[in-house]
């Protein structure tokens, strides 16, 4: 390994969300030998620092003489390096979160029981936890219905009748969230193992009831208020217009 290499390294910042160039904290190697010497492996840890925002993280590092990639070099003779496989602590998200959920739950009574609610679920997906994300997201929907002040004890159909008596939703997030809480028992029921796709869709209909039962409404009341005291200090045009008066 080249000094360079020793305090430096590429690798995937969750937190930029890409490739970057980090600080090498620390690192440390294991290696061995199977079959007699036949096959060598290297396992390979680094602390890195992002050099963009600083986030600290660990990738782990692992190749073996089997495992080459062959190419043709800048001479034109046959190459070949080996195929590093990676993974990191914590895991990169798979989904990146929703902006509104740093300030999610303003003015609403026991938010916070919806919001760990919905980060765990994220967690999961980080995981690859499938079965653990979907129960999760039907959770999410018996919490936020709560909130929304129905009564816990109606079957997940009637509590969806209610939504829509109450206009908190409207038929085809009815039929949506419906989806999201049969997946949800599925799960839990007969095991479902949702695919990726099949998981991007119930938290696309996770996220948006969330952010149309909750987050609109608090930032529509907060825009209101900001553009009534705005009002008030936007001054007033005196006197009659007179033709050629800019509008």
């Amino acid at each position: 390994m080249t000094e360079a290499a020793q305090t430096t390294r590429k690798a995937f910042c969750s937190e930029c969300g890409g490739a970057r160039n980090c600080d090498v904290r620390a690192h440390y190697q294991k290696s061995g030998d199977e079959g007699n010497g036949f096959l060598h492996w290297w396992m390979d840890w680094y602390v890195l620092e992002c050099r963009g925002c600083e986030h600290t993280f660990v990738q782990k590092c692992s190749t073996n003489s089997e495992d080459l990639r062959h190419f043709y070099n800048d001479a034109g003779e046959e190459d070949s390096e080996l195929i590093e496989t990676l993974s990191y602590w914590p895991a990169p998200s798979k989904r990146p979160k929703p902006e509104w959920l740093w300030d999610f739950g303003e003015g609403i009574a026991d938010a916070h029981r919806l919001e760990q609610a919905i980060m765990e679920v994220y967690g999961a997906l980080d995981a690859d936890l499938p079965i653990l994300a979907a129960i999760g997201m039907r959770t999410c929907f018996d919490v936020a219905a709560i909130l929304l002040g129905i009564d816990d004890d109606l079957p997940f159909a009637k509590k969806l009748d209610e939504l829509v008596q109450r206009k908190k939703i409207g038929g085809v997030d009815k039929d949506r969230l419906a989806l999201l809480v049969d997946a949800g028992s599925a799960s839990v029921h007969r095991g479902w193992r949702p695919k990726p796709k099949e998981l991007d869709t119930l938290a696309e209909i996770l996220e948006h009831f969330v952010f149309e039962a909750f987050v609109a409404p608090s930032r529509r009341s907060r825009l209101d208020a900001e553009a009534k005291k705005l009002e008030g200090n936007v001054p007033s045009r005196k006197g009659k217009k007179t033709k050629g008066d800019p509008l």
